[in-house]
């Protein structure tokens, strides 16, 4: 699942049978929710919904990603959310709007719309950063993720 958050030049490597490698990420949530749905696993259907909402890797600090347009997802409740947009226009109100947005989907299959936090990401970097890593951090023997165990996520609300 991890190939649909990278830029499109690495992940070419895992999307198999994906053509439209901007699509990958929307793919990835779609199956992953469709699976889960099936299954019955409100859990997974939590995860599958906040990976929807987290923003594919440009390779430059305030680059939007570009969005899947070649199809539509499956699912309606994948459908219905898109990825955050931490460049502009990203403004701080389009972005709490979608993590209410994803809190009530999250509510909708039974979970904790709280779960919608998790969908949070690094503070913005400079805009020109040579290295496009912004605030982001390469641990990788941080399990649960540096981003939380370090209190690096940025909250784009203060409750769901």
């Amino acid at each position: 699942p991890g190939y649909g958050l990278l830029g499109n030049g690495a992940a070419t490597v895992g999307q198999g049978s994906i053509t439209d490698t901007d699509c990958l990420h929307q793919a990835t949530a779609d199956q992953a929710f469709m699976k889960a749905k099936d299954a019955i696993d409100v859990d997974s259907m939590t995860n599958a919904l906040i990976y929807t909402t987290l923003e594919t890797n440009t390779g430059k600090v305030g680059l939007a990603s570009v969005l899947c347009t070649a199809t539509d997802a499956t699912n309606p409740e994948t459908a219905a959310i898109s990825q955050h947009q931490l460049s502009p226009p990203g403004p701080a109100a389009t972005i709490k709007a979608l993590t209410l947005k994803l809190a009530r989907k999250i509510a909708s299959v039974g979970a904790n719309p709280q779960e919608a936090l998790k969908s949070g990401t690094f503070a913005p970097g400079e805009l020109d950063d040579p290295t496009a890593a912004g605030n982001s951090r390469n641990i990788f023997d941080d399990e649960p993720g540096c981003i939380f165990t370090q209190n690096l996520s940025v909250k784009d609300t203060t409750t769901c």
